[in-house]
C-alpha cells in the first residue's frame, strides 16, 4: 500500500510539472484591438497580453511604429499574478493619418529568450467627410501678432542682470567691511603721505579757535613724530623733545640727508612750544599756531625730498602692509565674481537643458501652462452610462458642489462634477455631466448661461463677455461651444483678465455634459491646452 502511495505521488508531481509548461507553449499570447475601423487620425488601443511562469522575463516591442502605424503613447506593463505564472498586459496607443488598408504585422515577443510572434490585424482608415452644404470652409486665418506669453527669455535676461547685480552688491559690501576695519598702516601707502594727510585734516579742525591749544599741538607734534619713527625706524614718539632733536640730527648725520639747519631748529623751537602749552597751559597767538603748522610741514618735506620712502623701500611692517592690500582686494573681487559666476553658469545649465530636452519638455519653465502642456497627459472616462472619454493634463477629481443640486432648474435629476484646480490658478478645467428628466426644457445656450452663473457665484467678476457656436472635433463629437472673457477680482482687489470656453455635448437623449476651461487671458499655451482637451473628448461606442 506505501509503495503503491508514493508511486501516485511521484506520478501527480510529474503531471504538475509537465502541465504548466506545456499550457504556455500552446497559448503564450493574445493580440487583440478595441476597433478594427477608424476614421483619419483616430485613436486605437492594440494591446498584448503574455502568460509566462513566475520571475520569466518578457519583452514587448519597444519602436515608435507598429508596421504603418504610427505609436501615440506606449502605456506601461500590467502584471497580473496567478498562482503558477503571471499575465502581462502591454498597451499601444496607434493611429494612421492617411486613408486605407493597413496591417498591424506580427511582432516579436521574446519569454525567457524563447521568441514568440503575435497575430496580425487589419486596419480599416476611412476619411472624414466634410459637408460643405452645412459646414462651410474659410480661408486660412494670418498669423496672430497679439495674445502671445511672454518668452521665457525675457526671465532668463531678468536671472543674468540679477547675477550681475548680486556681484555688484557684495563687491560693495566686502569694501565697505574692508574699509571700516583698516588700520593706520593700511590707509596710507607711505609714512609721507600720511603724514600730509592727517596734517591737513589738523589744520580743517583748527582746535586753537576754541581757545585751547593743548589738543592741537599734541596732534601736530604725534604726527610730525610719527613721521619720523616710519621713516628712520626710530621711537620718536616715545623721546622728549632734546632726544628727538639729537637723535634726529645724529641719523641725517649718520644716513649722509642734507637738510637745511634752520629748518630743524624751527622744527626744534615747534616742540618746545608743544612742551609749554602741554605742561604750562602756555597759549600761542593764532598766527604763532599758523607759523609753527607751517614749519611742522617744511620739516616733513624736506625729510621726505632728501630721503624719499617708497612702498617698495620701506620697513618689513610696510611690506606687510601691502601683502595685507593685496589679500584684501583679491577678496572683494574673488567672492563677487564668484557669486555671479556660479549664477549665471546655472541659468546656462538651465537654457541648455530647455533648448534640448526631448520632446521640449522644459523641466525648469517658469510658465506653468506651458509645463502642464507638456508634461505628460491622462485619457480617463468620466460620467455614467458610456461616458465622456477625455484626455487632460491633470486627472480630473469629483468635487460635488452641494449647491448645484438646487441650482435652480427643473428636470435636472443628477449632477455629476470633476475638477482640476480652481477659477484663480492659472487654468482650471471642471466636466459636469447632467442628466435630466422629464421636466427638463431648457435650450443649450441657456445650461451654458446658468452653469457660468453657478461657476463665478462665489467670486467677484466684472465685465462679461460671451458668444456662442456650434462645435465639431476631429474625432465627429458636435455640440455648441461658448466662449468669452470676464474680469476676476481677487482677495487682494486685484483684477486679471480671465478667458474661458465651455463645449456642451449630448451622450445621449437624457445625459448632457458641459466641459468648461477657464485661463488666463492672452495665455498661448492655456488656448493650446484648450484645443488639445477638445479635440480629444469622445464617447466610445458601446461594444
Amino acid at each position: 500500500m506505501t509503495l503503491n502511495k508514493t508511486k501516485y505521488n511521484l506520478l501527480s508531481v510529474l503531471i504538475l510539472l509537465l502541465s504548466t509548461p506545456l499550457m504556455f507553449a500552446q497559448l503564450p499570447l493574445e493580440t487583440k484591438v478595441d476597433t478594427t475601423s477608424i476614421k483619419i487620425g483616430e485613436p486605437i488601443q492594440y494591446t498584448i497580453r503574455a502568460i509566462a511562469p513566475k520571475n520569466s522575463k518578457v519583452l514587448f516591442p519597444e519602436t515608435k511604429t507598429l508596421g504603418p502605424l504610427e505609436i501615440l503613447d506606449s502605456y506601461p506593463v500590467d502584471t497580473v499574478t496567478k498562482e503558477d505564472f503571471f499575465e502581462l498586459t502591454k498597451k499601444y496607443e496607434l493611429t494612421q493619418f492617411d486613408e486605407g488598408s493597413f496591417t498591424i504585422p506580427q511582432l516579436p515577443v521574446i519569454i525567457d529568450a524563447k521568441l514568440f510572434q503575435t497575430d496580425s490585424i487589419r486596419i480599416q482608415v476611412q476619411n472624414v467627410v466634410v459637408d460643405t452644404l452645412k459646414t462651410p470652409l474659410y480661408d486660412i486665418k494670418a498669423i496672430s501678432k497679439t495674445g502671445a506669453a511672454p518668452s521665457t527669455s525675457w526671465y532668463y535676461l531678468a536671472f543674468l542682470i540679477v547675477s550681475i547685480l548680486l556681484g555688484v552688491v557684495a563687491y560693495i559690501f566686502i569694501k565697505r567691511r574692508q574699509d571700516k576695519n583698516l588700520t593706520e598702516d593700511d590707509k596710507y601707502s607711505t609714512p609721507f603721505e600720511k603724514a600730509v594727510t592727517k596734517l591737513k585734516e589738523l589744520e580743517d579742525k583748527q582746535h586753537w579757535t576754541r581757545g585751547d591749544a593743548k589738543p592741537y599741538y599734541s596732534e601736530m607734534t604725534d604726527i610730525a613724530r610719527a613721521f619720523i619713527e616710519d621713516t628712520f625706524g626710530i621711537s620718536a614718539r616715545e623721546l622728549t623733545t632734546f632726544e628727538t632733536i639729537s637723535i634726529l640730527k645724529n641719523t641725517l648725520r649718520d644716513k649722509d640727508i642734507k637738510i637745511d639747519p634752520k629748518i630743524i631748529k624751527e622744527f626744534k623751537r615747534v616742540l618746545d612750544t608743544a612742551d609749554l602749552v602741554k605742561f604750562a597751559k602756555s597759549q600761542p597767538a593764532d598766527n604763532e599756531i599758523t607759523a609753527d603748522t607751517s614749519n611742522t610741514q617744511k620739516i616733513i618735506n624736506e625729510i621726505n625730498a632728501a630721503y624719499p620712502i617708497s612702498a617698495a623701500t620701506q620697513t618689513e611692517r610696510i611690506r606687510l602692509r601691502e601683502e595685507r592690500k593685496r589679500k584684501r582686494k583679491r577678496l572683494r573681487l574673488g567672492i563677487p565674481l564668484m557669486l555671479s559666476g556660479a549664477l549665471i553658469l546655472l541659468i546656462g545649465i538651465i537654457y541648455v537643458v530647455n533648448s534640448t530636452a526631448e520632446r521640449n519638455l522644459n523641466i525648469f519653465t517658469f510658465n506653468s501652462t506651458k509645463r502642464l502642456l507638456n508634461q505628460e497627459w491622462i485619457t480617463s472616462t468620466y460620467g455614467s452610462g458610456l461616458g465622456l472619454t477625455v484626455s487632460t493634463p491633470e486627472v480630473l477629481i469629483r468635487k460635488n458642489d452641494p449647491t448645484v443640486d438646487n441650482s435652480g432648474i427643473d428636470g435636472i435629476e443628477n449632477i455629476q462634477q470633476f475638477k482640476a484646480g480652481e477659477l484663480d490658478d492659472p487654468i482650471f478645467i471642471a466636466l459636469s455631466t447632467i442628466a435630466t428628466g422629464k421636466d427638463f426644457k431648457y435650450t443649450e445656450e441657456e445650461i451654458i448661461d446658468h452653469s457660468l452663473k453657478l461657476i463665478i457665484k462665489n467670486h467677484t467678476v466684472d465685465g462679461i463677455e460671451i458668444t456662442h457656436d456650434k462645435f465639431e472635433n476631429a474625432s465627429g463629437l458636435t455640440g455648441l461651444k461658448a466662449k468669452g472673457t470676464f474680469l476676476l477680482q481677487s482677495e487682494k482687489g486685484k483684477e486679471q483678465k480671465i478667458a474661458f470656453e465651455c463645449v456642451l455635448t449630448h451622450e445621449s437623449k437624457t445625459i448632457l455634459n458641459q466641459m468648461w476651461i477657464f485661463h488666463k487671458a492672452k495665455d498661448q499655451y492655456a488656448d493650446e491646452i484648450t484645443e488639445r482637451v477638445y479635440d480629444s473628448m469622445q464617447y466610445k461606442q458601446d461594444k
